[in-house]
């Protein structure tokens, strides 16, 4: 049922509430598979795509919620940006948030950022990064005073381009096999 824009669904509708039970049930199992790899706080923060994406490249998933997002086998950081399909396309951009001192640093010790097209639970487009590309922009959005205020995002597109200029690499493309 559509009022306006938004669009809801009627959770007092019986076979609704059992597909919602279904969720909540596979969601659970999910967390519990987790907890017995030493991940916690799975679904906190889409903790679920990083770890998918770390399977996919083949990096070591940082059980930690702070910290780089996965190391390399070389040991190297690297943190991973996504965007999620909507509507049959790709319209988001990588969000770099809370831009303090400290989380400059962080980012600061990344070899990599890792920017990822993905289709729900499938990843269709992965392209790797070096920290010195985007960090400068990244640092003059940084919060005053060393607040978590700042933000700085980067279109899709913008990210794409930096692969056709050999500032960037695609690592892995879904279309082309």
């Amino acid at each position: 049922m559509s009022t306006g824009q938004a669009h809801y669904i009627d959770c007092t509708d019986p076979g609704v509430k059992r597909k919602i039970s279904r969720i909540m049930r596979e969601l659970k199992k999910g967390v519990v598979i987790s907890n017995s790899l030493n991940i916690p706080n799975l679904l906190y923060n889409e903790r679920y795509v990083d770890l998918l994406i770390a399977k996919k490249l083949g990096h070591r998933f940082n059980l930690e919620t702070q910290g780089a997002d996965a190391l390399t086998g070389n040991n190297r950081h690297v943190e991973y940006k996504s965007i999620v399909k909507k509507d049959r396309k790709y319209k988001g951009s990588f969000q770099f948030h809370w831009l303090s001192k400290k989380k400059i640093a962080k980012y600061q010790k990344c070899a990599y950022f890792y920017c990822v097209w993905r289709n729900g639970f499938t990843i269709e487009k992965m392209i790797r990064v070096p920290r010195e590309v985007l960090m400068k922009q990244i640092k003059k959005k940084k919060g005053k005073k060393g607040s978590t205020a700042g933000h700085k995002s980067f279109g899709h597109r913008q990210i794409e381009k930096l692969v056709a200029n050999g500032k960037a690499v695609l690592v892995y493309d879904k279309t082309s096999g």
